[in-house]
């Protein structure tokens, strides 16, 4: 049996495409070392400080390093048949799997921890990190956080495992398991992660009982789940999960829009115990209108839970101040009654003007939108649609893709969307999509809006 003992160092960044500075790879027959290889990796991001303190690797040592993509082939050829070896293995096996993965390349491999390995071999000792082990059984570590110091120095550690009874007892036990990876719940059953697609969609992890514990969305489902399992944090969350789950099922969206929608909709059905932030009220910044002491016309920022009252919501106070500035500009406000600062411009607008532009403004602003998504559906011969009710999203479902051909902007389009929106399935005001709404008007493509008349 072959071992590839990897150690990577990163810029603490992202799995998915970046944050590897130096791969090494030290293969082995559990004995003797069959081979070596290390390289320095481009990461397409600057190099933090505290990591270029901890590893010694800056940003200039980079500047012509391969990237991951040129390094995959002989990456993916030297990890070939060979168990993934590493110490605390989620982390190293997260970055290099979502690094293949962003690359379109599905990746997999069996693995072992010697972290957990250590534990059963050399059980009593104080510590179990790689320094500490080293230090505990005599083990020369050499150039400690890069990559190749460390992968040759958990290679011997590796060696020392294979030599003791129990840690041979420990990695049989775990390449018993097969090719099922290490970080699937151990009571659901193999091939319904194998189903999973790559593809948009709701996904629900249940109990013994089929009741949700947790349902979630994402535009790679199969991605997404693994991510709940990977890494080696020990959430509450993934415990529970790790715990309690027996099963999992997921449904097809066509979209990111559409499959927000439709985990909105689930869990507000269901109220999975593990949705605790869907539960607690979303704080939002929100625009507000009032009048102050000396009658006149003004907007605010305000954080509040939910979508009451206001006349438009933001996720974030610097998208609502953006806003704001748009509209000083629009309509000819003036900064200081729009809450953007005691500061006016010399070219500001009169009070009198601002009042009366700001009545023109309030028409637009308290207008109620309507009108339709017309959505990528699960299939090519289907549309996903999201109809829209004075600024709610009202219903959503899958349609024809002939039924949306031609314009649906004229008054056949528009009856036709019409009638389709009598079949979808009604959802009821929600201040999670009432958020979300700005976002998709401003950048989604497939809106349609209601035509007046």
């Amino acid at each position: 049996m072959k071992f590839a003992i990897v150690d990577i160092e990163t810029t603490g960044g992202s799995q998915k495409s970046r944050g590897i500075t130096e791969i090494a790879v030290v293969l082995s027959d559990g004995k003797n070392v069959l081979d070596t290889w290390s390289s320095l990796v481009q990461p397409f991001e600057h190099v933090p400080p505290r990591i270029e303190a901890l590893t010694g690797i800056n940003d200039g040592m980079l500047e012509d390093a391969p990237s991951f993509s040129d390094l995959a082939d002989e990456l993916e050829a030297l990890l070939a048949d060979a168990v993934f070896v590493a110490h605390n293995v989620g982390f190293d096996y997260a970055f290099i799997r979502g690094h293949f993965e962003a690359m379109g390349t599905t990746w997999q491999r069996p693995k072992l921890c010697t972290v957990r390995l250590a534990r059963k071999a050399f059980p009593g000792l104080p510590r179990y990190g790689l320094g500490a082990l080293c230090d505990a059984k005599n083990i020369p570590h050499k150039d400690r956080h890069r990559a190749l110091g460390d992968a040759e120095a958990t290679v011997e550690l590796f060696h020392q495992i294979l030599q003791s009874e129990r840690g041979q007892t420990a990695v049989e036990t775990s390449l018993k398991k097969g090719t099922r990876e290490q970080w699937m719940p151990q009571h659901v059953p193999a091939k319904e992660f194998d189903a999973l697609p790559n593809e948009p969609g709701v996904y629900w992890f249940l109990d013994a009982r089929g009741k949700p514990l947790y349902i979630g969305m994402s535009i790679h489902i199969q991605t997404r789940v693994r991510s709940h399992f990977s890494g080696t944090t020990a959430s509450t969350k993934r415990q529970v999960l790790l715990r309690d789950m027996r099963s999992l099922k997921h449904e097809l969206s066509g979209s990111e829009w559409m499959a927000a929608i439709m985990e909105d909709v689930r869990i507000r059905a269901h109220w999975p115990p593990l949705n605790r932030a869907q539960k607690q009220p979303r704080a939002y910044r929100s625009i507000v209108h009032y009048k102050d002491r000396q009658g006149r016309s003004r907007l605010a920022i305000r954080p509040q839970q939910g979508t009451r009252g206001a006349l438009k919501t933001f996720h974030s106070e610097a998208n609502a101040r953006k806003w704001l500035h748009l509209q000083v500009q629009e309509f000819q406000l003036r900064y200081d009654l729009l809450g953007l600062g005691a500061m006016v411009p010399e070219e500001t607008v009169e009070l009198a003007q601002h009042e009366a532009h700001f009545a023109t403004a309030m028409e637009e602003w308290s207008k109620t939108v309507s009108g339709w998504f017309c959505e990528r559906g699960r299939t090519p011969d289907e549309r996903g649609l999201i109809a829209v009710k004075d600024g709610h999203v009202c219903g959503f479902g899958f349609v024809e893709a002939d039924d949306l051909d031609g314009d649906l902007h004229g008054k056949e389009g528009q009856g036709r969307l019409a009638q389709l929106t009598q079949g979808l399935t009604p959802v009821a005001p929600s201040s999670t999509l009432d958020g979300r709404l700005r976002e998709e008007w401003a950048r989604n493509p497939g809106w349609i809006p209601l035509q007046e008349g």
